[in-house]
């Protein structure tokens, strides 16, 4: 089973809420999906893409995926136009990413530099394995990255698994976009 949670806390402690949100998870074998409230699923199918890469690569115990927009060049999909923020680019982006052959789905990051939490995908087990997520808003992402690394558990990049990141996308990165009230 796939749990998916929009994790927050309205005093931005986002590791607590992450943990709040796994101690729901009744299986240590469930996985759960953590997606930021500023990210947007674009691929129909994502659960169903998102099962078969789980059951493709159990040697795998966090995962992360690729998007238009974060702190973490490799997630980053190449050619993608950052400022275009119409869903139907995006959706087009994320149906391309789906003709990835299965053997280049995923790619072990664990060693690369900690990954954006846009997404972050975890195993219970995982992260009762690893103490859970730190207090706090800022870096939580990168401590649980880092605390796989030290555990020898093996982090995985989904190349065809693509979101939407809104991401700083403010009125002065677009083009002077302006409210509607």
């Amino acid at each position: 089973m796939i749990y998916t949670f929009v994790a927050y806390d309205l005093e931005k402690n986002l590791g607590r809420a992450y943990n709040e949100c796994m101690d729901i998870v009744p299986n240590d074998d469930d996985w759960v999906f953590f997606l930021d409230h500023d990210a947007t699923f674009v691929q129909p199918d994502w659960y169903k893409n998102l099962n078969k890469i789980i059951e493709q690569n159990p040697e795998y115990d966090l995962f992360t995926c690729v998007m238009n927009r974060c702190g973490s060049r490799y997630q980053l999909v190449g050619g993608v136009d950052k400022n275009n923020h119409d869903i139907r680019y995006h959706r087009e982006i994320g149906k391309k990413l789906l003709e990835l052959p299965d053997h280049e789905a995923v790619v072990d990051i664990t060693n690369n530099q900690p990954l954006s939490g846009v997404v972050i995908i975890a195993k219970k087990k995982t992260w009762k394995a690893i103490g859970g997520a730190k207090d706090g808003f800022l870096g939580v992402d990168n401590d649980i990255h880092v605390k796989c690394r030290k555990h020898g558990m093996k982090v995985g990049l989904i190349k065809n698994l693509y979101v939407y990141h809104w991401y700083r996308a403010d009125a002065n990165e677009t083009g002077g976009l302006k409210p509607l009230i």
